[in-house]
């Protein structure tokens, strides 16, 4: 019989991934006897999208993201276009994607969910030119993961630091709104479109958003001070409701978004991109892509 194709993409970041993962792979009569995989390791920027356009002309039956949201969404950026699954051993920092898929944080666990060859069709959101699978956002998370990606070290005190920083920097913005005939003009401190209701560490700003059901939800957190944010973290971590005066959660399936200065430093999934235009424009993309989670 022949074996079919998956390929592996390793954010090169993670030293000893590829060790561990060979060792993995090499111990399991399933992996050995079922596949011909491949390790590929990313080595720049936007090099995952490469490395998974390359697997598709080479006849992957599966590609595997290896790394955290940012990883993940270089690639999907591709396999919207195909039925290709996607696979995710997570091993990122916040692994919003993964925790909203209840993937297991560990190498092997995360092996045993592809194994189960489980998929379902997920919503993918498109932002212009970009995508996104879990969220996106132009304000003051915009600043936090850009202060993130700025400091060298990693982890969850990391993402406290650079949660200060930005706070201490970020200054709100007008916008303009535009969704389902409504027309908003807003100053809040948090303006995001959610997909997953995970944002990383279990932190949750949406919880009952569904990544599957062909809707987003915009998120307008509407005040600034060191105060505020304490009582969004502590609700986003313990399930805790915040009144309507401070967080709204509006479902919505497309948004269009406007500014003064026409530039916007936008993240997606955690991953930070500066887009000079008139307008965002928001929607799910027509192809969803399908993603191996637990049955």
């Amino acid at each position: 019989m022949k074996k079919r194709k998956i390929h592996f993409i390793i954010n090169s970041r993670l030293k000893n991934a590829i060790a561990q993962l060979t060792e993995q792979l090499q111990n399991s009569s399933y992996w050995t006897k079922e596949f011909d995989y491949f390790l590929r390791e990313t080595q720049y920027k936007s090099h995952a999208l490469e490395l998974t356009q390359k697997a598709i002309e080479e006849g992957t039956s599966g590609i595997v993201a290896c790394g955290g949201d940012g990883t993940i969404n270089e690639i999907v950026g591709f396999l919207v276009e195909t039925k290709i699954p996607l696979g995710i051993i997570p091993l990122g920092s916040g692994n919003s994607i993964a925790r909203h898929f209840k993937i297991p944080l560990n190498i092997e666990g995360a092996l045993k969910i592809i194994e189960i060859q489980n998929s379902i069709n997920v919503n993918v959101g498109s932002v212009n030119d970009f995508i996104f699978l879990s969220n996106m956002g132009v304000s003051f998370d915009a600043n936090f993961i850009d202060s993130y990606q700025n400091i060298p070290s990693r982890g969850f005190y990391t993402y406290l630091k650079a949660l200060f920083l930005a706070l201490i920097q970020h200054k709100t913005q007008d916008f303009s709104l535009f969704y389902q005939g409504v027309k908003r003009e807003v100053s809040p401190f948090l303006l995001m479109v959610v997909n997953s209701n995970q944002f990383g560490y279990d932190f949750s700003i949406s919880p009952k958003s569904i990544i599957n059901d062909g809707k987003f939800e915009l998120v307008l957190f509407k005040k600034k001070s060191f105060r505020a944010l304490l009582n969004l973290l502590l609700a986003s971590r313990f399930d805790l409701k915040l009144s309507e005066k401070l967080l709204e959660i509006i479902p919505i399936t497309e948004l269009k978004i406007k500014n003064v200065s026409q530039d916007f430093l936008i993240q997606l999934d955690g991953e930070i991109n500066q887009i000079s235009s008139e307008e965002l424009s928001i929607k799910v993309h027509p192809n969803g892509v399908n993603v191996w989670v637990p049955a």
